[in-house]
Formats: C-alpha cells, sequence, structure tokens
C-alpha cells in the first residue's frame, strides 16, 4: 500500500539499474506506472544497461561515483527538466527562505541564480526571506544578489 501511494504521488523516479534488478518481479512495473503517470523517470546504470521505456533516455552512469556526486547529477537532472524544474524551483525557493546559516543563503541563491522558471509568487517570497532571516539578511552579498534576481525576473516580463 505505501509503494502503491508512493508511486501515485510521486514527481519523479530514479530506477537503480544493478545486476539484481530483475529479480523482483515489481521493479518493471514501478517504473511503468510512474511513466504511466507522467512522472519524470531517470535511470542510473549499476551494472544492467537500461532497457524498454527507460532505454530511450540516457541513464547516469553510477560506477564510481560517490553518492554525492550522483545526486547532484540527479538534481541539475531533475532541475532542468520540464516536468520537474517548476517544482525544484519552488523547493529551492523554500529551501533558500529557511537558510540558517550564512553559508545555507550563500549556496541556496546560487542555485536561485540558476533557475529557468520563475512563477511571480518568488519575487514576494525571496525578498521576504531576504527582510526577515538574519541568515539571509547578514550573508556578505545575498542582499544585493536576491534584489539583482529578483529585478533580472521583473524584467523579462
Amino acid at each position: 500500500t505505501q509503494i502503491e501511494t508512493a508511486l501515485s504521488t510521486c514527481d519523479a523516479l530514479v530506477a537503480l539499474l544493478h545486476p539484481a534488478f530483475h529479480e523482483c518481479n515489481w521493479t518493471d512495473q514501478e517504473i511503468g506506472f510512474a511513466m504511466g503517470r507522467g512522472a519524470a523517470v531517470f535511470s542510473v546504470h549499476f551494472g544492467q544497461p537500461p532497457y524498454g521505456f527507460i532505454g530511450r533516455v540516457q541513464a547516469f552512469n553510477g560506477n564510481g561515483k560517490t553518492a554525492t556526486a550522483l545526486a547532484r547529477e540527479l538534481f541539475d537532472a531533475y532541475r532542468k527538466n520540464k516536468q520537474t524544474h517548476l517544482r525544484m524551483a519552488e523547493v529551492l525557493v523554500g529551501l533558500f527562505e529557511q537558510s540558517g546559516s550564512f553559508q545555507d543563503a550563500k549556496e541556496r541563491i546560487d542555485y536561485l541564480e540558476e533557475l529557468e522558471i520563475w512563477e511571480p509568487s518568488f519575487a514576494a517570497r525571496i525578498k521576504s526571506a531576504a527582510g526577515g532571516n538574519s541568515q539571509i539578511a547578514g550573508a556578505w552579498g545575498v542582499p544585493e544578489r536576491t534584489e539583482a534576481l529578483v529585478n533580472k525576473w521583473a524584467k523579462a516580463k
């Protein structure tokens, strides 16, 4: 029941393709279910080449990579994917708002500056965070970058 609920509500799915992937009769069905409802599906090659519907898209190579490096590749892919880029942008704005340190604020403004999509509500949320979160307001250069980002998107309208 939990897996069905997750598959019915997920925005995305990552299939980790390893040599024992086919030992479970459910893996192909889970991928098909997610793809059938239009969720963005990516695969990571750990010794099992992609096949079927997921074979249409180049798999990420997971061999020899750290979890952090692979997570960053997947993060970037979902951030740029047309099916997930808006949801990822919303998450990034939320993370920026919740910055708990100067370092968080500096890292998260970097991500916001890379956004390829913008919702009108983002400007107010980002400005409010810059004024109300001391970790953003006090992070060197972040308030100025925040203002420049909001202005950039205002001009893009």
